[in-house]
Parts: C-alpha cells; sequence; structure tokens
C-alpha cells in the first residue's frame, strides 16, 4: 500500500461537493489548494498548517456568510491537528485537521465539463498495474527488434514511429506557449511537428527538441501527492522544450481538448 498524503484540510462551510457555485467561490478564494477527489469530495489541503491557518480565517467570508473574527493564532492540540478562534467567544473555534489527502480527479474541466483525459494512445493493451505516481517504465507485453521487451514509454515512441514512416511526430503539433527567446526576451513558441528520435545516435541527450513520452495528468499533483497514472490514455510524445514547459500543472484545456481530438494510434 503506498504511503497516505499527510496534509492540513480546512473545515469549509457549506456543501462545496454538491453546490458548484459555492465550490466556485472556495476555489476562486484559495486557489489550487481546493480540489474534487475522485471519490466526488471536495475539500482544500494544504502542506503546511500556517498556510492552512491564514486561508482558515477566510472561509466565512470566501463561503459568503458571516466573516470570521482575525487577529488570532492557531493553536496546536497534541495530536497534529490545529485550532483557530474565530469568534469573540473563547469556544467558537474551528479545527484544521491533519489529515490522509484523497486522490485528485484526474477529469480536467473543459468548459466547465469533468472531462476525461484520452490521448492518442488509449488504444493500447495495458498489460501491467495502473497506478498513480507511476512512470512509463512497466513492462509492455511487446519485443522490440533486438528481441528484449519494451517498456511502455519505448512501445509508445515505437507506435509514434511506426505510424509516421519512421519519424515521431508531435502528438500536439502546433500547440503554443508562453516562453522567452535566447535573449531572455517574452516570446511564444510553438511545437514542431517532427521531433528528435532518441534511437539516432546524433540526437544530443539534451536536446530542447528531442522526443518524450509526457503524463498529460502529471504524477504528482500541485500539493506533492500522488495523482496522474501510467495509463496509456495518460500517454503523448512531445518535446523536451514543451514537457518542460507543462510539467507539475493541471493540463490546460487547450491540451487536453487538442489530444482528445487525434485519432487512436494502432500498433
Amino acid at each position: 500500500m503506498p504511503e497516505p498524503c499527510k496534509l492540513y484540510r480546512i473545515p469549509l462551510d457549506g456543501n462545496p461537493g454538491t453546490d458548484v457555485a459555492l465550490r466556485s467561490k472556495y476555489i476562486a478564494a484559495f486557489g489550487s489548494a481546493c480540489y474534487v477527489s475522485e471519490a466526488g469530495t471536495f475539500d482544500c489541503f494544504y502542506k503546511t498548517w500556517e498556510a492552512a491557518c491564514a486561508d482558515a480565517v477566510k472561509i466565512g467570508e470566501a463561503s459568503g456568510n458571516a466573516p470570521y473574527d482575525k487577529g488570532y493564532e492557531c493553536e496546536p492540540v497534541g495530536n497534529g491537528n490545529y485550532t483557530l478562534q474565530v469568534g469573540s467567544d473563547v469556544a467558537n473555534k474551528i479545527t484544521i485537521s491533519y489529515d490522509d489527502a484523497p486522490l485528485q480527479s484526474s477529469l480536467i474541466e473543459i468548459k466547465g465539463i469533468p472531462t476525461e483525459v484520452r490521448g492518442p494512445y488509449r488504444n493500447l493493451v495495458e498489460v501491467t498495474t495502473i497506478k498513480p505516481d507511476k512512470g512509463f517504465y512497466c513492462s509492455s507485453g511487446q519485443v522490440g527488434d533486438d528481441g528484449m521487451t519494451l517498456n511502455q514509454r519505448e512501445w509508445v515512441l515505437e507506435v509514434n514511429r511506426k505510424a509516421h514512416g519512421g519519424e515521431i511526430h508531435s502528438d500536439l503539433a502546433g500547440f503554443t506557449w508562453p516562453c522567452v527567446d535566447e535573449n531572455c526576451k517574452p516570446t511564444t513558441c510553438t511545437e514542431k511537428l517532427v521531433l528528435l528520435d532518441e534511437d539516432d545516435g546524433k540526437t544530443p541527450r539534451y536536446d530542447p527538441d528531442r522526443a518524450e513520452v509526457h503524463h498529460v495528468v502529471p504524477r504528482k499533483d500541485l500539493r506533492g501527492c500522488r495523482w496522474g497514472t501510467n495509463a496509456y490514455k495518460n500517454a503523448a510524445v512531445i518535446s523536451a522544450r514543451l514537457n518542460q514547459h507543462l510539467r507539475n500543472k493541471v493540463p490546460p484545456e487547450k491540451e487536453v481538448v487538442q489530444l482528445n481530438k487525434v485519432p487512436p494510434y494502432t500498433p
């Protein structure tokens, strides 16, 4: 069993799990600390108690209810939890709990609709255990030209290569993102169609146009907990430079929309 991801949870007013408008208020107030879990729950978790306490005092205001009194300090309970006084009565307290943070949902909101990531390798047969925070290094069950078993990453690249006459094409060709040029001036980068192949001995190891296999939903969420899996539907072949830009971010809508439109590869 994987180790639980222990974080500090603030107690939200109302029921944002079912009240979408209230959920939006909390996200607007507390940002990436708040998320919907795979089980459908909605909470706000923090890496440190200090950050949790700083936002906890804003819960009343953020929810649209009576604002909490401010100026009080969080006090340790002794079991990892903290309490925060939020009213003039000393008994008027809330608890910041040190809890196991649930797995964040892998559905990405597209125009307000939770959407499954279904990348172009979604039809490849899964022969290994699919887990959050796992790289594409498990066995694919396929054998390469050298007679050796290919791992998932190698198989994805081989499928892409065979589909394009020996070249590796980016699954996000034409994708644009903000970057800087060689003079450190802001500009816009555009993903190339043809990428450099690691099997070509002339390809530099750290070339920014080298093909990499990217986790669309990152292996870790924004709080450092397990998230994206090694499922083929979560894989995309992109350049090293674009992979660096997208790393450890919630997948942008345009990335998911573009990948979900790519016809699935057939090995």
